[in-house]
C-alpha cells in the first residue's frame, strides 16, 4: 500500500479522530503507519466504548443493568470532546512527532508510547530499526539502511 491508501484507510477506520483533526495528510512512510493504527485506536477508545455502550443500551431498553439513555449521550458527548485535536504527524531527526491539542494526560502517554515505539521500528518497512546518521537522521533496519548509504555513495561519485 502507499502512503495515500495507508492515510485513507485510517480515515476511514477513526472517522472522529480524522474529522476532529481535520488531517489530510500525514508526513511519515508506511513504516510507521501500523504504529499509528495503534496510537489511533488509543486515542479513540473513549468515544469508542461510550459508542458501543449507548449502543446497547438503545438496543436492549429493557435490560435494567444498563445506565440511563441520557447518561450514555453526555459520555459519549464528553468523550467526544475530549479527544485531542491532532495538529501534525511528521518525522523529523528520525523520530515520530505527532502535535495534538487538548487531549488527556492519557492520550500524551499513547502519543509518547507511540514516539518510542517508532524510535525502534524502520521508517521505510517497519521491521525493527535504529536510528542512523547518515547526513540525515532517519530510523532503518539494516537492509534500508544499506541501500541509503548505497545511494549516499552513487550520488557522491
Amino acid at each position: 500500500m502507499d502512503q495515500d491508501q495507508d492515510f485513507e484507510e485510517l480515515a476511514k477506520k477513526y472517522p472522529d479522530l480524522m474529522q476532529k483533526s481535520q488531517q489530510d495528510y500525514i508526513g511519515v512512510n508506511a513504516g510507521w503507519y501500523t504504529i499509528l493504527d495503534v496510537l489511533f485506536e488509543g486515542l479513540s477508545g473513549d468515544v469508542e466504548r461510550a459508542r458501543y455502550s449507548l449502543k446497547f443500551a438503545l438496543e436492549n431498553p429493557d435490560n435494567k443493568y444498563i445506565k440511563p439513555i441520557p447518561e450514555l449521550e453526555a459520555a459519549l458527548a464528553d468523550a467526544l470532546e475530549k479527544l485531542p485535536t491532532i495538529v501534525q504527524i511528521k518525522e523529523k531527526f528520525g523520530g515520530l512527532r505527532v502535535y495534538a491539542d487538548g487531549g488527556t494526560e492519557v492520550h500524551q502517554a499513547y502519543i509518547n508510547f507511540a514516539a518510542a515505539m517508532a524510535a525502534r521500528t524502520c521508517e521505510i518497512c517497519g521491521n525493527p530499526g535504529e536510528l542512523r546518521d547518515g547526513g540525515w537522521m532517519k530510523t532503518l533496519c539494516d537492509e534500508h539502511h544499506k541501500e541509503l548509504e548505497a545511494k549516499s555513495s552513487n550520488r557522491k561519485r
